[in-house]
């Protein structure tokens, strides 16, 4: 019975598990911008911008239509002792031309404005896809600090189980009361539930990676052998202020700024006049006859509007304060741009630095927990002081993982504000 109901829960387990797929950063970086909803959205959005330019282009160009019409008719003749039918059917057809030679400028400057547009558009463009592979990446970080931290649980797993022998050991011999055999118990229950938690937590981060990326599909565990790294170094302190107008963020604001003047001048060219330039050839033909007619004519046009009910006038207020709050928003985007540079380098640096001294204070851990363990055997110190270091040391190492992770996602909260497109980024700048 006992054997079956093993047999039962390793099915069980290993169910759960059939849907599971390895993966690497580099699969990661691939499938987020190929599937990515974000990325989708913002690759659209730049499809859109650019037929909008393409679109603008077309008012330098002449437009030409074509025109025709067939108008039947029918009567009758009657002459001495004759009456018949005729038909005087008329055809015709033409061209007609047309082309603005001046417009206020207000051509110019709307297609020198969607350009603007277009420019704003790319730069984020670059910003979602920046901002979707770091948070995929982000995510993936959680996925191997998760299997990492159950490799971690299983070692302390089984150093408190030397340690719970030691002490029962201690205990039957008369050294060590009930008290401190039960202590050392629990620790190994506690971390037992700690490792059955993180084994628990793979789905939860399978599932995020998934949503990160993009990819709704049946894979429900995804296994990874990569573990967390930390680069050795960090760049040096950058000039914050010339850093700032390399990202996205500030050149979006820029370009919608110059695309807020540029509507801003296109408004005003309703206050000058518009001159274009007509064409237009027409031919008709009878059919009693076969007569054919034709007439062409040209024309220079020339047109002001006199007055148009106040609507310019409100127009070139309202756009004028169109611009001055684009112009508010380019120097508030500047200012909010420096403060989150300064915080996120100032992050990356004290979670880098932190982890250099937590290692060697782990490396004097360790040294001071063997020392300790080998007194207590001997009986040199008691069970306190070697539980304390003991556990200490456990805790750190602990301590540790929460730190190479903290460390790594800052710097990918660094690569993020840049703007960088890639994971694989080793400097972040």
């Amino acid at each position: 019975m006992k054997k079956a109901f093993v047999a039962f829960v390793f099915v069980l387990i290993a169910s759960s598990y059939i849907y599971a797929e390895k993966i690497t950063a580099e699969i990661v970086e691939a499938q987020t911008l190929q599937n990515n909803p974000s990325i989708a959205k913002a690759k659209h959005d730049l499809y859109i911008a650019k037929q909008a330019l393409y679109s603008s282009f077309s008012s330098f160009l002449p437009t030409i239509n074509f025109s025709g019409s067939v108008v039947g008719k029918n009567g009758d003749f009657v002459g001495t002792n004759v009456t018949k039918s005729i038909s005087d059917d008329q055809y015709s057809y033409g061209v007609a031309a047309k082309m603005s030679l001046f417009s206020g400028f207000s051509q110019y400057n709307t297609t020198r404005a969607l350009s603007a547009k277009l420019k704003a558009v790319q730069e984020n463009y670059t910003r979602a896809v920046s901002n979707a592979v770091c948070e995929a990446y982000g995510a993936y970080v959680n996925l191997m600090y998760t299997y990492e931290s159950i490799d971690l649980y299983k070692q302390i797993k089984h150093r408190r189980t030397e340690n719970r022998d030691l002490v029962k050991l201690r205990y039957h011999s008369g050294n060590a009361d009930l008290g401190s055999l039960r202590r050392i118990e629990a620790d190994v229950k506690i971390t037992e539930y700690e490792l059955e938690k993180a084994q628990r937590t793979i789905e939860t981060a399978s599932a995020a990676l998934l949503v990160a990326i993009g990819r709704n599909d049946d894979i429900t565990i995804l296994e990874t052998d990569e573990r967390i790294v930390v680069d050795k170094g960090i760049i040096s302190k950058p000039d914050f202020d010339n850093l700032i107008t390399k990202i996205p963020d500030f050149l979006s604001a820029k370009y919608n700024l110059d695309y807020a003047k540029a509507v801003n001048w296109a408004n005003k060219g309703q206050w000058l006049p518009s001159i274009d330039f007509t064409g237009h050839i027409n031919r008709q033909r009878y059919d009693i006859a076969w007569d054919e007619q034709q007439s062409w004519n040209t024309a220079l046009n020339l047109s002001y509007p006199l007055f148009s009910g106040g609507k310019r006038i409100f127009d070139t207020k309202s756009l004028a304060a169109k611009e001055k709050i684009a112009a508010e928003d380019f120097r508030n985007t500047k200012n909010m741009l420096k403060l989150n540079a300064i915080q996120f380098y100032n992050n990356w640096v004290n979670d880098y630095e932190i982890l250099t001294v937590s290692n060697f204070y782990l490396e004097s851990c360790k040294l001071q927990t063997d020392i300790a363990k080998r007194k207590y055997i001997n009986g040199l110190i008691s069970y306190e002081d070697w539980y304390a270091i003991e556990d200490n040391y456990i805790t750190y190492q602990k301590s540790m993982l929460t730190y190479r992770q903290k460390a790594i996602l800052s710097k990918i909260s660094w690569i993020r504000f840049l703007g960088k497109v890639s994971i694989k980024d080793k400097e972040g700048k």
